[in-house]
């Protein structure tokens, strides 16, 4: 094709309330202006040539998300003023969508089919939203695209029918959902908090599921799990010392990542406000709570020691010259980002993530190697901090639930994980001395954290 086809584009947009038709330009198109702005820059919007009018409704199924119209996240507003999901979320769903459409015209097919000939599941499959499951399934197999990469993009698909049902776009979802129970037996007596009903053996949970999703046979099989890829002491003495990380923006950027779990683009959307004067309360640990990844509040744990070097570094004149900017281009600085650009806007993830590519291209200058990126930080944050609380003996069922409240994780499994990975590992003594420096001051608070936990648990039996 050329460049026709369904594709995102960033724009400048106006979402404010109260648009009207205030003039005619030269070319007699009207010009609409809103009672109230809210400009929103690099807003993702999906562009087609030949299917104006599905793009156009996926647009607005995106306003509607920013907005907080449809699906607003819980606490979403943190971001997001207007009380939706955050830009970086719209953009995923854009991208997401995109390909949809993308196979749509590809197919030649109408995404509002939502009736099949019969009730029975075979007939369903012929309906576009399943055509393009299966589409996904044959890009999962020929591993152009891996499964979690897939069931993103059929969730994002799944919202947009649902937003389309609401609006009376389409009678029905061409899809069903159904709850089922899923059950653990409690096979040692280690504290496992994910599953309630304390005194049990069988224990379980209820979720919501459907069929229109890519089934786990899909997965790929790996040799060891590459998404466990954790810096080695050795590596993170070339990183640090670094002249990239001589930089203090660069080495904090890399400490959220390492110390708190934080995602490139949680690093990127870290606001300001978040970061106290420490000499004010001399406290040991803070407790700080932000909005993540997918819009998800979580409550991470920060030392002392990083506390007062991000103070120091919000305070310096360099973030208080790009502060200034931002505060003209934004108006006011209450829900500023720490890490600003040059220009005083947001650090994109690709910028936040590229101090490792910088880093990497410098070591290989003189001839040594680092094969890890950023995200392999929060896996290095993650499987240290696992096994430094197992060595220091805190109940596996505690050490599992606390590390997927840190992480953010929806499922435990994906917790799991990293925790099987430790326990896989030898604890390095050598590496004993520098996480003890990390995680020294978090072992008394969540092993009392652990005790209440416990009595709780023995009270309820």
């Amino acid at each position: 094709m050329s460049g026709n086809y369904p594709k995102v584009v960033k724009q400048n947009v106006n979402l404010g309330k109260l648009p009207y038709i205030s003039n005619v330009d030269g070319n007699g198109q009207r010009i609409i202006s809103f009672h109230e702005d809210h400009v929103v820059e690099r807003f993702s919007r999906v562009l087609s040539l030949t299917r104006v009018q599905d793009a156009l409704e996926i647009n607005l199924f995106l306003e509607h998300r920013y907005k907080g119209l449809f699906m607003p996240p819980k606490r979403g507003g943190k971001k997001n003023p207007l009380g939706g999901v955050s830009v970086i979320t719209i953009d995923s769903l854009a991208n997401s969508m995109s390909l949809f459409l993308q196979w749509i015209e590809a197919k030649d097919v109408d995404w509002h089919e939502v009736y099949a000939v019969s009730d029975s599941d075979k007939a369903k499959y012929w309906l576009p939203v399943y055509r393009y499951r299966k589409h996904l399934i044959d890009q999962v197999i020929a591993r152009k695209i891996d499964r979690d990469t897939a069931n993103l993009y059929i969730k994002h698909v799944r919202q947009f029918y649902e937003w389309a049902r609401k609006q009376r776009r389409i009678d029905k979802l061409p899809f069903k959902y159904k709850t089922k129970i899923i059950k653990k037996k409690r096979k040692d007596g280690g504290l496992d908090l994910l599953f309630t009903d304390y005194g049990s053996e069988e224990r379980g949970f209820t979720i919501t599921t459907t069929d229109l999703l890519i089934p786990k046979k899909y997965k790929q099989k790996k040799s060891g799990d590459s998404s466990l890829s954790p810096y080695s002491q050795e590596e993170l003495k070339l990183l640090y010392a670094s002249k990239e990380l001589a930089k203090q923006g660069a080495k904090l950027r890399v400490d959220l990542a390492v110390q708190c779990g934080l995602r490139a683009e949680e690093v990127a959307t870290f606001e300001a406000s978040h970061i106290v004067d420490p000499s004010l309360d001399n406290k040991v640990i803070y407790y700080i709570t932000f909005v993540g990844k997918f819009d998800k509040e979580r409550t991470i744990m920060m030392s002392n020691g990083l506390m007062k070097s991000l103070w120091e570094y919000r305070n310096d004149k360099e973030h208080q010259d790009r502060l200034a900017k931002w505060q003209l281009l934004h108006g006011n600085c209450d829900d500023a980002p720490l890490f600003l650009n040059r220009s005083g806007s947001f650090m994109s993830r690709k910028s936040i993530g590229n101090v490792i590519s910088i880093v990497r291209k410098e070591l290989k200058l003189v001839g040594k190697e680092l094969k890890r990126d950023f995200h392999d930080l929060r896996s290095t944050f993650a499987t240290n901090l696992a096994g430094f609380l197992i060595y220091k003996n805190l109940p596996i069922g505690f050490v599992q639930f606390k590390l997927m409240q840190l992480l953010g994780h929806d499922d435990f499994s994906t917790t799991l994980k990293y925790i099987n990975f430790a326990r896989s590992l030898t604890f390095d003594k050598q590496m004993a001395s520098w996480v003890e420096k990390l995680f020294g001051e978090f072992v008394e608070p969540l092993q009392q954290d652990a005790f209440k936990v416990e009595q709780q648990g023995g009270d309820d039996e």
